[in-house]
């Protein structure tokens, strides 16, 4: 353990005691000073403010964007997905569907190794697939990427087959995921285990990691034989940067004072409040992403009352005016949610535009109509119990005190409880809640399986994203349709219908797009934003 108390991983392993003073002292010392100490281009230390702490750093087990800023520089998918919308070859140079839809063949890149030295081949890609399917590993977003995976066949040492048990619609996007889908080192984690592969990985990316301290900082430094960048970055070779750092900072105001001091190059997710000044500045600038995939939005118990009634979710939704909600909290930053998938998600069907609009006077004919009458001080009653839904939040807790403002004007009283995700994921798990809220970035509506989907249902020991636990035959056939529609137009159609059936039963209240505001000092260059528009790529920066 540290000085503090903190637990100390490097691809040295666990350091403990005196150990851990001496590499304090030694190379890594300093690591968290800014950029501008630096004297050579070559030599650049480039630092990061993350605003939330890491469980994992194995990319088949993680289902966090947090994790995936750190997995994004150290590990790499078969194929590359840029924001322009097209493919590119990465690890794999080639890939031909079978004429069924249900195999890919991928002829892989002969020239690379992984971190610790091993090469890459078929047999990883097969390793990777077949280990995130694994019940022992305990995949949270990987599995679910993987859709109706059957197996991977070796053709040989540079040709690898994936085959589904039916057409998978998003096998190319899902298989561009690098913080999901990213091929991973079968000799490490054989070595380490799948718990300490967690903490020392070893993937095959521009940065190689070097230490974890939960709550502090995560180092990479630059891979020297990396030379198979796709040809988005314009970029051959290793990195211009020596040195990445990630170091956690939580605090909103706290990571913005330190990127304003310089002990930071660039921060994640600037507040609202700040971003006109940062981006008026002389010294720094802003990066705006839209991010797509799920938005933020309200996943609704269905099992436990009072949110069990439909009368009481679908009034809940009627009561909250999203734009004005958005703008009072975002400052013109975010724009309004209105699906269960962002305007810039494939799929997105604009009907949605038009349900649930905000009506209170519609949300208090229905908690009428459900029995709820108006009670002393204004929150309804029903035999003798007052209406309130207990809220859990762990994203956006400034939001939901708004939103809670918005529901107690037509008689609901909103709990809200700003939770760990420790405390998130036990609640979670045994149905705890009435509402919890979640986003999910992703390029492919096929991000709808992971909330909506009956086996996701969350149960005691099982952490699953179906929180509003409903499981419904229909909406799992839809579901399972529009994953096997590689015609457009049909796919386009069964996604509408899904979409109209989740807000329909009140499963789930949009709020708003999540934007990923990024604050750079200027004299950071080339910055990338990955496929999503929330993570940002360091491959291609350099500092000046």
């Amino acid at each position: 353990m540290t000085s503090d108390g903190r637990a100390r991983w490097s691809r040295r392993g666990f350091i403990k005691g005196t150990a851990a003073a001496a590499l304090a002292a030694g190379p890594l010392a300093g690591m968290l000073a800014s950029a501008v100490a630096q004297t050579s281009r070559t030599d650049a230390t480039l630092t990061w403010g993350e605003d939330q702490d890491y469980a994992t750093l194995d990319p088949r087990v993680t289902q966090s964007r947090h994790e995936a800023q750190a997995i994004m520089q150290m590990f790499e998918s078969l194929l590359f997905l840029d924001t322009d919308g097209r493919f590119y070859p990465w690890l794999a140079q080639r890939w031909d569907y079978s004429k069924d839809g249900k195999s890919i063949t991928f002829a892989l890149r002969r020239d690379v190794k992984f971190h610790d030295g091993t090469p890459f081949t078929a047999e990883a890609v097969k390793f990777t697939f077949d280990t995130i399917i694994d019940p022992k590993l305990g995949s949270q977003g990987a599995i679910d990427f993987l859709g109706p995976y059957k197996s991977t066949d070796v053709i040989d040492p540079y040709t690898v087959r994936v085959n589904w048990t039916e057409p998978f619609a998003a096998a190319l996007t899902n298989l561009s995921n690098p913080w999901l889908l990213s091929i991973v080192s079968p000799a490490a984690v054989r070595k380490l285990g799948n718990n300490g592969f967690a903490r020392n990985p070893v993937g095959t990316g521009p940065f190689k990691f070097v230490e974890w301290v939960p709550r502090v900082h995560v180092v990479m430094e630059r891979n020297d034989a990396y030379h198979w960048a796709p040809s988005p970055f314009k970029r051959q070779g290793p990195s211009a940067l020596k040195r990445v750092v990630i170091r956690i900072i939580p605090d909103d105001s706290t990571r913005v004072a330190a990127l304003d001091r310089g002990e930071i190059d660039i921060c994640d997710q600037v507040p609202p409040i700040e971003v006109k000044r940062i981006r008026g500045s002389q010294g720094f600038d802003m990066m705006i992403g839209d991010v797509s995939g799920i938005p933020l939005a309200h996943l609704i118990n269905t099992q436990l009352e009072p949110t069990d009634d439909l009368r009481v979710r679908q009034a809940y939704m009627y009561a909250i005016n999203r734009p004005q909600v958005v703008q009072q909290v975002f400052f013109g930053v975010a724009k309004p949610a209105y699906g269960p998938i962002t305007p810039t998600t494939p799929g997105y069907w604009a009907g949605v535009e038009k349900l649930f609009t905000y009506d209170p006077a519609k949300a208090r004919q229905l908690l009428d109509d459900a029995g709820w009458k108006v009670g002393p001080g204004g929150t309804r009653t029903k035999n003798g119990r007052p209406l309130e839904i207990h809220f859990i939040t762990l994203l956006e807790p400034d939001l939901e005190v708004a939103v809670q403002a918005a529901v107690k004007d037509v008689g609901i009283k909103l709990n809200v409880e700003r939770v760990t995700k420790a405390r998130q994921d036990e609640m979670v798990m045994h149905g705890q809640y009435n509402i919890g809220e979640i986003r999910w970035v992703a390029v492919d509506p096929s991000v709808l399986d992971i909330p909506f989907f009956s086996h996701n249902v969350p149960a005691p020991g099982k952490f699953k994203f179906n929180w509003s636990r409903f499981g419904s035959p229909e909406l799992d056939r839809m579901l399972r349709l529009a994953d096997g529609q590689v015609d457009v137009k049909q796919r386009d159609k069964t996604l509408a219908d899904i979409q109209q059936f989740v807000l329909q039963r009140g499963l789930m209240f949009p709020v708003h797009v999540s934007p990923q505001p990024i604050g750079f000092r200027r004299a950071v260059r080339n910055l990338k934003f990955a496929q999503g528009y929330w993570q940002v790529l360091f491959y291609g920066a350099s500092v000046d």
